[in-house]
């Protein structure tokens, strides 16, 4: 079988990358902006990890989640080994993080992961809406709140996005996440 890697010791993620994430992830960590996130189809893998670290969330009621990060090899990012279990239970967080199963964004409403289901036309101007909502309140006040919101459990997504990211190193360089990824392209080539 030829590689898909020029090198096989290279890792199926370069270093930069993961260095790229790690300031994103402190950034969406550490900032006292308000952070809206919006779904408009499927948050695979990413989209679904990252959204538990923004202030509101609007999805299309038809968007679905879920994480191949086991399928693929590799592993949770974005904090989601930290905040998934605590928002939405451990059992529902393995079914995504373990298990590869797909929820929707209804259910993921009803838990506490979406703010707001929106149909897609009205998506961005429901965003918008709330962004400009938001500049109107008092920004001392605002600020404060979300410190206050996030105080609690800033230290560990710090520490939750540290050993992902140095477990995510590992993966990327092993073989099992190498040949899941080549099993991957080989089964897209099929369609």
């Amino acid at each position: 079988m030829t590689s898909i890697y020029e090198n096989e010791e290279e890792p199926i993620i370069p270093e930069e990358t993961i260095q790229i994430l790690d300031a994103y992830h402190q950034l969406l960590i550490t900032t006292d902006k308000i952070l809206i996130a919006a779904v408009n189809g499927p948050g695979v893998g990413y989209g679904l990890s990252s959204i538990a670290l923004f202030d509101f969330v609007y999805s299309d009621p038809d968007a679905y989640f879920f994480a191949p990060f086991v399928k693929l090899g590799v592993c949770a990012e974005a904090c989601s080994s930290f905040t998934l279990p605590r928002i939405l239970g451990r059992q529902r967080a393995s079914m995504l993080l373990l298990a590869n199963e797909r929820i929707g964004a209804a259910e993921l409403r009803d838990a506490g992961l979406i703010t707001y289901i929106v149909t897609s036309d009205r998506l961005m101007p429901s965003v918008m809406q709330m962004a400009e909502k938001i500049t109107k309140l008092p920004s001392d006040s605002l600020l404060a709140n979300k410190s206050l919101l996030m105080r609690a459990y800033r230290e560990e997504l710090l520490l939750a996005n540290e050993m992902e990211l140095r477990v995510l190193r590992e993966r990327a360089r092993s073989q099992e996440a190498k040949g899941a990824i080549r099993a991957f392209l080989e089964e897209r080539k099929k369609r």
